[in-house]
């Protein structure tokens, strides 16, 4: 008989918009019968969250920290309500072994990682924790290092903004005790897996998981009609450099210019460049071309890629932190929807796609390639659908979060 686990998911944001890989694991985890408790340092800080957090009750499942409340009424609060939603549950042994003026410097240490992690007052054991980026997984090394984790092994996996290239020396010392008390270390892609070599050259078990999709959950959104009679092409992400919304824009500006006037360019995310993108359309003169949508929901989001013709992605590697896509989940959700890819070859995106085959890789700042690609997919139909169709096939047998939910039992399984 397989064995459940009883799990701790540590994580920076939940439900976070833009972090669907993390919900996507978490609701495998309890399909396949595993115990969850999420405990989040953060509320969303968007106005709404995927449907598959209510579809799965996951706020009764969540436990928010208080201290990142916007003002000290809410903090007071927030350290009101957790004591008294939990007052059965709490240890209170815990908390009044701190008082004693003996041990002063070790309480201190204590009392500092209990007001951290108050989810270790909980009188819950775990069998696992499961910490989502490496600066998380800090927090919990040193709840390890000072014997007050309630859990017997912990887990980390890095996604991407936890292993920033410029950042290998500060990663080598911020670290140390995460490699040292942690069992398991997790990457999602070749590319990040080489960066971490690169912070401790000698890690054990690190594994490759790259991060999945709910198959089920997408499937209903497979028949959705086209959503313009136009020729659609869109782009999801944080609205951040190193992704290219600003050169996504400049390539349906030439596309535009060279006659396809019936393009329809769909521009769904948030982020600091928000402002700059929106002058840069009113710029070029696209306003009839181009939508920017802000953040939308993942329900909304399917919609439009799946009555989408094609998905691109222009990531470039930000010129001062290094840094570029990890995985880029979007990207198999893309092919998913049947989108030929034009993206941007950084990173780990090589990784999620089979160039020539499910789309393009192009080199990043080399708009003229892209524009030349897009304009061969416009005038070629049947290739662009027969491309889609082998994305689709191609990414079910690869990422589909069952099939990598099981890989990461088989991890889990190894450490008990």
């Amino acid at each position: 008989m397989l064995k459940k686990y009883k799990i701790l998911v540590v994580v920076t944001e939940f439900p976070s918009v833009s972090e669907t890989f993390i919900l996507n694991q978490i609701t495998d985890l309890i399909d396949k019968g595993h115990s969850i408790t999420i405990f989040s340092y953060n509320h969303n800080k968007n106005s709404f969250a995927h449907q598959l957090y209510y579809d799965y009750n996951l706020a009764d499942l969540t436990i928010t920290h208080f201290k990142n409340e916007k003002t000290n009424w809410h903090f007071l609060k927030g350290i009101i309500t957790f004591f008294f939603k939990y007052r059965t549950q709490i240890t209170y042994s815990k908390l009044f072994k701190l008082l004693n003026p003996l041990k002063w410097k070790e309480n201190r240490a204590k009392a500092k990682v209990f007001y951290d992690l108050p989810v270790f007052l909980l009188n819950t054991h775990f069998d696992l924790v499961h910490c989502h980026f490496g600066f998380n997984g800090r927090k919990v090394a040193e709840a390890m290092r000072i014997g007050v984790c309630s859990a017997r092994k912990a887990i980390v996996s890095f996604h991407g903004s936890d292993l920033t290239p410029s950042k290998i020396n500060i990663y080598q010392n911020v670290y140390k005790d995460l490699f040292f008390f942690f069992d398991a270390f997790i990457v999602n892609s070749i590319y990040l897996q080489e960066i971490l070599f690169q912070v401790k050259g000698d890690l054990d078990k690190c594994y490759l998981l790259p991060e999945g999709f709910k198959t089920s959950y997408l499937n209903q959104f497979l028949s959705t009609v086209k959503i313009s009679p136009k020729f659609n092409i869109v782009f999801c992400g944080r609205l951040i450099q190193w992704k290219g919304p600003d050169l996504a824009i400049k390539i349906v500006k030439k596309l535009v210019d060279r006659g396809t006037a019936d393009i329809l360019f769909h521009l769904i995310g948030n982020g600091e460049m928000m402002g700059e993108l929106r002058r840069l359309v009113k710029e070029l003169h696209l306003e009839e071309n181009v939508i920017l949508y802000g953040a939308l929901s993942q329900e909304q989001v399917f919609k439009i890629m799946a009555g989408s013709d094609v998905f691109l992605l222009p990531g470039i590697q930000e010129p001062h932190s290094k840094r570029s896509e990890a995985q880029g989940l979007v990207i198999q959700e893309a092919q998913f929807f049947k989108l030929p890819l034009l993206v941007g070859n950084v990173g780990g995106v090589k990784y999620g796609m089979l160039n020539g085959t499910t789309g393009f890789l192009i080199e990043e700042n080399n708009m003229e390639v892209f524009v030349e690609k897009i304009l061969f997919l416009y005038q070629n139909p049947e290739k662009r659908i027969k491309m889609g169709e082998k994305g689709h096939d191609w990414v079910k047998n690869e990422f589909e979060i069952s099939l990598l939910g099981n890989k990461l039992i088989k991890v889990y399984d190894l450490l008990n």
